[in-house]
């Protein structure tokens, strides 16, 4: 299928320009007209901001002269609501320039209901900064997942397929088997997804998420939803996961989502502390995936089983689920 992608970034080049590196020149930015990858509503809005773009002559950042202000815009659309958020990406915090741009996007687009300037005034190369300002709507959009409401806002990580991540979390959620008297750890939690769908099912749960933003809306997500048995914690996973094993909290089964790069062999070892009798594993790179399911078996742990998700139509990328049980 193609349209399936509810978030978005483009580079904003001289030119100006709004789209993709060229896959062997990342000095070449290739205006991108229509991405079948994403929604319509994010099309709509890619052909919005850059007709707004060019109409109020902004400038655009260049690299080589480190000068120019617009470098990157983040998409994003909620399948369930049908709300959009634009985060625009800037090289200094120019509120009173962007104020007329958000609003023209919302003029062309009605689904916008959050536009976010966020600044990033280094060299790097990235669509995130040090400061959001929000220049249109709410700071977040709103989207359903498995029976649930979820805020996501500018700096979260959400599943970038939400039809396919309804298959993914039910696919974790039989893994976990849960009977209602669990305690249940979530790492790298995000925004809560995971951890919210699982406690319907669990006695206790406990997320740990290292964005700040992503915590944030994961205690607004638990509140919305009435969901009082979980508490999200804040930090990187290598460090928090050792002060609740010291802390004297044991967790029945652990699900993990981390990172392309998987655990920090820190984290790896904490695990191995905790010794919870399952665990599933969430990956989106099968190679830290292999490389993390060899540490734990020589933990003692036992792989039952590998399914894999096609969350990215179109590409070679891949998803999977682990299931691992502690040998008696």
């Amino acid at each position: 299928p193609y349209g399936y992608r509810n978030k978005m970034e483009f580079t904003v080049a001289p030119g100006p320009v709004v789209g993709l590196h060229q896959a062997d020149r990342y000095d070449v930015v290739l205006d991108i007209e229509r991405c079948l990858l994403q929604s319509e509503t994010m099309n709509a809005l890619l052909d919005a901001l850059r007709g707004e773009v060019r109409a109020r002559g902004l400038s655009v950042y260049d690299p080589a002269t480190e000068e120019g202000l617009l470098r990157f815009v983040a998409l994003r659309a909620a399948g369930g609501t049908g709300e959009a958020m634009v985060n625009v990406v800037a090289s200094a915090p120019a509120v009173e320039a962007l104020a007329p741009v958000a609003a023209g996007l919302r003029a062309r687009v009605p689904a916008t209901a959050s536009v976010v300037l966020t600044v990033n005034a280094k060299k790097a190369a990235v669509a995130v900064g040090s400061e959001e300002h929000l220049l249109l709507g709410r700071d977040h959009i709103r989207e359903t997942l498995g029976g649930l409401a979820f805020q996501i806002s500018a700096g979260s990580f959400f599943q970038t397929n939400t039809a396919q991540a309804e298959r993914l979390f039910a696919l974790v959620a039989d893994a976990c088997a849960l009977d209602g008297s669990e305690t249940v750890l979530d790492l790298f939690s995000g925004t809560g997804a995971i951890s919210l769908l699982l406690a319907r099912r669990c006695r206790r749960g406990y997320g740990i998420e290292v964005a700040a933003a992503a915590v944030a809306d994961a205690v607004r997500n638990a509140r919305a939803n009435g969901v009082e048995n979980c508490t999200f914690l804040a930090g990187e996973v290598r460090h928090v996961l050792p002060t609740l094993v010291r802390d004297g909290v044991r967790a029945d089964v652990v699900v993990a989502d981390p990172p392309r790069a998987g655990f920090h062999p820190k984290a790896l070892g904490a695990l191995g502390a905790l010794a919870p009798q399952r665990l599933v594993y969430v990956s989106c790179n099968p190679a830290t995936l292999a490389r993390d399911l060899g540490a734990l078996v020589a933990r003692g742990y036992r792989v039952e089983w590998v399914q894999p998700v096609d969350m990215f139509p179109q590409t070679p990328h891949i998803e999977a689920v682990a299931r691992l049980t502690r040998s008696a």
